[in-house]
């Protein structure tokens, strides 16, 4: 009777433990889950990008044959001020945001009746209160180059031309500043304000 009995006590302990292991995987199951679910989220957060205040953006295009690049920051008006408070009046501007606007020719030019050689400048804008305004090409336009900053570090001495355009305000409001490359020439524009000027090959 005592073999019988212990044969018995064999097979029950073997479901037994056979059902416990189950209950452990699915457990194991559940758990991993929820944790790829949690990264999952986390990588998705990460990777949704920030809008930018004031995005690089870059106008191209030929006059006369001469390639013409604008590599300028853009800032929005976003209901301000923007001539003679933000952008005050009767001081060098950097004709954009952050880094210096840059406009390079992929050849010599003639601007307002001088050369300019083929090259990279940084594009500069003194703004002035009913008058002509003031357009600066200097050689000093890259951080990491030069080390200038937008104009916070303008070297007058470095000035390759300066010349005057004549600013016309409409009622229409351009939201963000943009540079243009035309067939003759480029043309700025924001808020309310634009100007252009001719470009000719040498």
């Amino acid at each position: 009777m005592k073999k019988l009995y212990y044969l018995l006590l064999i097979p029950a302990f073997m479901i037994s433990c056979g059902g416990n292991e189950s209950n452990n995987n699915e457990t194991e199951s559940d758990s991993t889950d929820v944790v790829t679910e949690t990264v999952d989220t986390t990588t998705a957060e990460e990777e949704t990008p920030k809008p930018l205040k004031s995005p690089r953006r870059q106008s191209t295009g030929e006059v006369e044959g001469v390639q013409i690049d604008i590599d300028y920051g853009s800032p929005y008006v976003k209901e301000r001020v923007i001539w003679g408070e933000l952008v005050p009046y009767g001081k060098i501007w950097r004709a954009g945001a952050n880094e210096a606007t840059a406009i390079t020719f992929g050849s010599d030019v003639m601007i307002d009746g001088s050369a300019v050689p083929a090259g990279t400048y940084a594009l500069f804008i003194i703004p002035k209160e009913n008058a002509d305004w003031t357009i600066v090409l200097n050689e000093e336009w890259s951080k990491e180059i030069h080390g200038v900053w937008g104009a916070y570090d303008h070297k007058p001495a470095k000035d390759v031309l300066r010349f005057d355009v004549t600013p016309t305000f409409s009622e229409d409001n351009l939201e963000s500043l943009t540079y243009t490359v035309t067939e003759t020439g480029v043309t700025f524009a924001w808020e309310k304000a634009t100007f252009s000027f001719e470009v000719t090959a040498k």
